[in-house]
C-alpha cells in the first residue's frame, strides 16, 4: 500500500526550486507501487505527472497526482567483453551511468555528464549533448502501459526524435537496458574538456531547469535569445542567465507566474526580432495542463 500525500509542496523536487502544491503526491519504489498509483489516478479521474530528477520541470499548482519515481534497485552490470550491458531502473540517477562510463572507458554516453536527471527521465526526453543522445545506447526499454500491463520493446523499435520519445504517452518506463561499447582510446581528456566547457558556458551552480527552449533547425535557441535582448532579462525573481541565455535562473522565491511571463515575453521577442518560433524544452506543469496525462 503506497502512501498518498495531499497538498504536497513541489519546489524542492526540481532543480530550479520553483513549485506550488500537488493535490496528491506519492513516491514509488517498486513496480507494484507504480501500478497502484496509476490505478488510483484512474479511479479518481485525475491527471498524473511523472517526475524523475526534476531537472527539466517547473511546477505551478497541480490538480492531480505527481508520482516521484525512485531507484528500484542498483544498476546490474554484465561485462560482455568489448561492451558492457547495464540494466537500470528508471529512477537511477544518470550520473551513476556517467561514472561507470568514465571508470570503464566507455564510448559516447559520458557526453551526457552534468544532467541532474534520472535515466528514465533522460530516455523519456531523449536527452542529448555534444553529439550524443541516450537513444544511441538503448538496447531495451520495459514499461507499464496505461492499462496496467508490462511491455518490453527493443531500443531500435522506438521512434525517438530531438528531445522526444513515445513516453510517457505510451506508458511509464520502469527499466532500461543500455549497451555501452568500450573505447579503444582513452576518453578521460574529452570528458575533462566537456566538463570544463559546461562549467564555463552554463550556470551549473545556480538554481536552473537546464535548457528552456529547444534549438530550432539550424539554429541555437541561446543565440536567438541573446540577439533578441533576452540575456539577463528578469521578471520578479526569475531571469535568463547572463552566462547562457537559454537557462532560467531562480534568484530565490521565484513563482510559476513569473516564469510564464518571462517565457512568453521571450517567445514574442524572438519571433519579432528573428522570425523564429521557439518551443519549450522545459516542462511547465500546472493544473491539468498538456504535461499531465489522463489515465484512460
Amino acid at each position: 500500500m503506497v502512501d498518498f500525500e495531499k497538498d504536497y509542496p513541489l519546489s524542492n523536487l526540481t532543480s530550479i526550486g520553483i513549485g506550488g502544491k500537488a493535490e496528491y503526491f506519492v513516491k514509488v519504489r517498486r513496480v507494484e507501487e507504480l501500478i497502484e498509483a496509476v490505478r488510483f489516478a484512474k479511479k479518481e479521474g485525475i491527471p498524473l505527472y511523472l517526475l524523475g530528477g526534476g531537472s527539466n520541470t517547473i511546477f505551478g499548482d497541480v490538480r492531480g497526482l505527481v508520482i516521484k519515481v525512485e531507484e528500484f534497485y542498483p544498476p546490474r552490470v554484465e561485462d560482455m567483453g568489448n561492451f558492457i550491458r547495464v540494466r537500470v531502473s528508471a529512477g537511477t540517477p544518470l550520473k551513476e551511468i556517467i561514472s561507470l562510463a568514465v571508470k570503464e572507458n566507455l564510448k559516447g554516453i559520458y557526453r551526457l555528464m552534468g544532467f541532474p536527471a534520472t535515466v528514465g527521465g533522460a530516455v523519456a526526453m531523449n536527452a542529448g549533448a555534444f553529439g550524443a543522445e541516450i537513444g544511441d545506447f538503448l538496447e531495451r526499454v520495459r514499461f507499464v502501459r496505461w492499462d496496467g500491463e508490462i511491455e518490453e520493446v527493443e531500443g531500435n523499435e522506438l521512434e525517438l526524435g530531438y528531445r522526444t520519445s513515445p513516453f510517457p504517452h505510451a506508458g511509464i518506463i520502469t527499466e532500461i537496458t543500455l549497451s555501452l561499447r568500450r573505447s579503444s582510446a582513452p576518453i578521460s581528456e574529452e570528458f575533462r574538456i566537456i566538463r570544463e566547457r559546461r562549467r564555463s558556458t552554463q550556470p551549473i551552480n545556480r538554481k536552473t531547469s537546464g535548457s528552456t527552449f529547444k534549438n530550432p533547425d539550424g539554429e541555437k535557441a541561446g543565440r536567438l535569445l541573446e540577439i533578441s535582448g533576452m540575456k539577463g532579462k528578469r521578471v520578479g525573481n526569475v531571469s535568463f542567465s547572463e552566462v547562457h541565455a537559454n537557462f532560467l535562473i531562480n534568484h530565490g522565491g521565484a513563482t510559476f507566474g513569473e516564469v510564464l511571463e518571462l517565457i512568453e515575453t521571450a517567445k514574442e521577442r524572438v519571433k519579432q526580432e528573428t522570425g523564429y518560433r521557439l518551443e519549450e524544452e522545459v516542462r511547465l506543469v500546472e493544473d491539468c495542463g498538456s504535461d499531465g496525462w489522463k489515465v484512460l
